[in-house]
């Protein structure tokens, strides 16, 4: 998996201002070093140990320091994520009670007001994930694979990733022939606009389609 495969530049949220863990908003770090550890895992399950967060990402792991506002990926090899992947680990552990998460997975665009919010800048990161795999449902079932995708009986091929405990995406795949053009959609779980604005859920996304495209070989 290498970073070279994704193109940062074709990412609707690339932005110079927003770039690295240390741009996230310092209030989301100082709340979480001010939270509880205890109530943190009875919401998500994650661990604490010695000022640090230990929580699973999709075949990964992520340690989160609030002090020293730091978030690693371990995996093959170790890494400094994305602005993004940050502010969707903080709001996780600060908001999300995965108690309270439906089982049912929707579009984003069912949440109140996401018809009009996911379209423009904004729109679901679909169209990278059709350039790269609308052609290739082997190529994208072998990529989510190595995200701990579980297949799903949709579509024609379709898998659902967890980037977070008990947060679910689902990637379904049509592929194009002569007839239609190739299509994906995405799903989340019901439930979670209660915990997250919608631009959250779309930076969860666009993380989501990063690492599937990172996984592509």
């Amino acid at each position: 998996m290498s970073d070279t495969l994704y193109d940062i530049t074709h990412d609707p949220e690339a932005n110079v201002l927003y770039e690295k863990c240390a741009d996230v908003d310092v209030f989301l770090w100082e709340a979480l070093a001010a939270s509880d550890p205890a109530e943190i895992h009875r919401r998500t399950g994650a661990t604490f140990n010695d000022g640090t967060y230990q929580l699973p990402f999709l075949a990964q792991s992520l340690t989160v320091t609030p002090t020293k506002r730091r978030v690693t990926i371990f995996g093959d090899q170790p890494r400094e994520p994305e602005f993004q992947l940050c502010l969707v680990c903080l709001l996780y552990l600060l908001k999300v009670d995965v108690h309270h998460l439906d089982a049912a997975q929707i579009s984003p665009k069912e949440f109140k007001g996401g018809s009009t919010f996911f379209q423009g800048p904004h729109a679901l990161p679909v169209a990278r994930l059709v350039e790269r795999f609308g052609r290739d449902r082997t190529g994208f079932l072998e990529a989510a694979g190595r995200l701990a995708g579980r297949p799903l009986p949709l579509g024609d091929a379709a898998v659902l990733l967890t980037p977070f405990p008990g947060v679910e995406v689902g990637v379904i795949l049509w592929e194009g022939d002569e007839e239609f053009p190739p299509r994906v959609n995405l799903l989340v779980p019901q439930g979670l606009d209660r915990f997250w604005p919608l631009d959250a859920v779309w930076a969860l996304l666009n993380v989501v389609t990063r690492e599937i495209l990172r996984a592509a070989v």
